[in-house]
């Protein structure tokens, strides 16, 4: 026998108004039927080895971006320095030949100066008789060893004197010597660095281009992983779509239970439940649903809870649709079906849900559970949790 309801069923019929409010929150769910085919699981396996082989050939290029980015950058840093070195360079040889050419003037003064003495000295001993006078102050010692010495003094200033002007004029030949040299050695310098500076805009250049081949390389790295990311979840959805999810028997309503077997219920028993609300009197129907169709009506209910707000939908009042079916998430309203009666929707939507949803033959079988039908019922990836779980509420009819 069955036990009596308690107060509790009347209880919640009383707080419905405030549930239908919040069920009218809900995402509508997508359209019942079939949407535009998706790839094979086959094909998604295809593009998601695809994409992963596009991904690691973009990491591949992107690595060696950065390795020939890398490369450039060092040698544009090598031309730097060597540039920077070329420059020290022309600076310490101009500092050189600054101080080369004081050093040229400095003995060209002096060799001026002394070349003036000597020739002050050949005049004045030319004046005073040149070498007569010389060899008369030689003969007028009064002694050999006197005589000799005189000579000796003589010969060493005369000697003294063509020395003193031949180091100088060594050193300013050794000093133009050496101004020659570092002049040279600048002007050596001076090309190398023109060159030099060439190279380094050839270089700057090259080094551009590759950053810019390299920025491009990462952002095909970028789209490579968003492309993988993407063939990787259609690949799953491949996969969701393939898979058939069996029914998990227990005692209560979840989204594994089998919807293909009775629920237990009555038309009295649904009508209890239903009463007061815009259901109210439906039982029946889903009895019916149920007898004829083989579509749980605790899941039927349920569902039509859900998509109608108790009934009190736009669509469930002006169309008669209580399961939104026809509707889609770009015009729900516009693209609900519409139906002579309550009952009339009921008994096609069962209809179509067990020869599409709930038949092993069927276009978009997955299982006879509500984790199954979510596979490709609804874009709302909740939608089996949200009806197991106003079906759980239905009370079951108790074992006599």
């Amino acid at each position: 026998m069955r036990l009596p309801r308690f107060s509790f069923a009347h209880h919640r019929l009383a707080v419905a108004a405030v549930f239908a409010l919040a069920l009218t929150l809900i995402a509508v769910p997508a359209a019942a039927g079939p949407s535009p085919t998706p790839p094979t699981l086959t094909q998604a396996q295809a593009a998601a080895a695809a994409a992963k082989k596009d991904a690691q050939n973009a990491n591949d290029a992107a690595g060696n971006a950065d390795t020939a980015l890398a490369l450039a950058r060092a040698t544009l840093a090598a031309a730097n320095a060597h540039l920077a070195q070329i420059n020290t360079e022309i600076s310490g040889l101009q500092v050189t030949i600054a101080t080369d050419t004081a050093t040229l003037k400095t003995v060209n003064a002096e060799l001026g100066v002394d070349q003036g003495h000597l020739a002050a000295y050949l005049r004045q001993s030319y004046e005073n008789g040149g070498s007569q006078a010389m060899l008369a102050y030689i003969i007028s010692a009064n002694t050999i060893a006197a005589a000799i010495q005189r000579d000796v003094q003589v010969s060493e200033i005369s000697s003294a004197s063509q020395q003193l002007v031949d180091r100088i004029g060594n050193e300013e030949q050794k000093a133009s010597s050496t101004l020659a040299e570092h002049t040279a050695a600048l002007t050596q310098l001076a090309a190398e660095e023109e060159q030099a500076r060439t190279e380094q805009a050839i270089i700057k250049v090259q080094t551009q281009t590759l950053l810019q081949a390299d920025i491009t390389a990462h952002a095909q790295v970028s789209q490579a992983q968003k492309a993988l990311a993407a063939a990787v979840a259609a690949l799953a959805a491949a996969r969701a779509r393939d898979a058939v999810y069996q029914a998990i028997p227990g005692p209560l309503f979840t989204i594994d239970t089998n919807l293909t077997l009775p629920s237990g219920e009555t038309a009295a028993s649904l009508n209890q439940f239903l009463a007061g609300s815009a259901l109210a009197g439906l039982g029946a129907s889903f009895m019916q649903a149920e007898t004829t169709y083989h579509v749980s009506a605790r899941y039927f209910v349920a569902h039509a809870i859900l998509e109608s707000a108790w009934g009190t939908s736009a669509i469930a009042q002006n169309k008669f649709n209580l399961f939104g079916f026809g509707a889609d998430d770009a015009n729900p309203y516009g693209d609900a079906m519409t139906f002579t009666s309550f009952d009339a929707c009921i008994q096609y939507v069962a209809q179509f849900i067990e020869v599409n949803y709930l038949t092993a033959s069927g276009q978009f079988y997955h299982g006879p559970t509500l984790r199954g039908m979510n596979v490709d019922y609804a874009s709302d990836p909740n939608w089996a949790e949200k009806i197991a779980s106003i079906a759980d509420t239905i009370p079951p009819l108790a074992v006599p």
